[in-house]
């Protein structure tokens, strides 16, 4: 299992982040699912052929009682990449959760299995097949014969401002991250208040590739150690404007020591310079070099010509 998916399993997995997450996609943000009516279930669901126990794996699934009348399954596979052979892995996924409450002969009680693909890409749409008949070749005079079988993709980076506005959690700091860098602007974060900050980063840092989210999470824990910033102030915006602050420190002092100080707003804008060239030589990417300094990409790539990668 890849560094991708175990990171987004860790926040994914929070009863909060889970209902978030299926009231939006699936209620379109009514409350309707309460993080203490879900109830962790295995990923994995087994089967038997032939004497053989089998197993598939599915990244998150949890139960949802509502009400104690029916449960149903809500399952969320994690994708960075198109997998054109995904409806082939949901209906196994699906049909071994049912074939499991059919072998469930001490329970008459039977109940929907739902998944959600959530793609995470942001350089293109997801262009795999969304329906099983898509995934081979056959005579379309036999189409009548053929079950088919549908799945739920939800492109995050795509969603609209106002469906994103209408997650409750951090979870919207985390698809205002993949909407903007598909949009290749810098990330603006909605005033959310972070429980779970140390998982959110650190899927920040991997998904976007960015080292500077893993700074941030030591900063804001030294910073909440040093009593600088309170438990109930914990926003991305909080994180990174502290972020900011230390950074353009550290640009004063690199200012000071090659001599910039020619008026007071010439030396901050060569503060942010020398701040750009040195992550340049670093070989820090042009989104992140953007994200510290809050300098436009065309001057960041400008500089970019008169550095040498260390």
């Amino acid at each position: 299992m890849g560094t991708k998916d175990t990171t987004q399993k860790r926040l994914e997995d929070f009863e909060d982040i889970f209902a978030d997450i299926s009231n939006v996609l699936l209620y379109d943000g009514e409350d309707v699912i309460k993080e203490n009516e879900l109830e962790t279930v295995t990923a994995k669901d087994t089967y038997t052929v032939e004497q053989q126990i089998h197993e598939v794996e599915r990244d998150v699934a949890k139960r949802w009682r509502q009400h104690s009348l029916h449960i149903s399954l809500i399952g969320l596979e994690n994708q960075t990449d198109p997998d054109y052979k995904m409806p082939l892995r949901v209906i196994c996924y699906d049909g071994a959760s049912y074939r499991a409450q059919l072998n469930a002969h001490e329970s008459k009680k039977t109940y929907p299995v739902i998944t959600l693909v959530l793609y995470m890409g942001t350089e293109k749409h997801w262009t795999a097949p969304k329906q099983l008949t898509d995934c081979f070749k056959y005579d379309e005079r036999l189409s009548k014969f053929i079950s088919n079988y549908k799945i739920n993709v939800v492109e995050l980076a795509w969603l609209s401002d106002e469906q994103i506005m209408k997650f409750k959690t951090e979870f919207r700091n985390f698809v205002e991250l993949l909407r903007d860098t598909r949009l290749g602007r810098k990330p603006q974060y909605s005033p959310i208040q972070l429980k779970h900050v140390h998982e959110l980063l650190q899927l920040m840092r991997v998904m976007s590739g960015n080292d500077e989210y893993e700074q941030l999470l030591n900063q804001t824990t030294n910073n909440l150690k040093q009593n600088k910033l309170k438990g109930d102030e914990i926003t991305m915006k909080k994180i990174v404007s502290l972020g900011f602050d230390e950074a353009r420190a550290e640009g004063k002092a690199a200012g000071r020591t090659e001599g910039m100080a020619e008026g007071k707003a010439e030396g901050r804008a060569q503060e942010k310079f020398a701040t750009a060239k040195r992550m340049l030589a670093l070989g820090k990417s042009l989104q992140d070099i953007m994200l510290i300094t809050d300098l436009p990409m065309s001057k960041i790539q400008e500089l970019q010509a008169e550095v040498k990668p260390a």
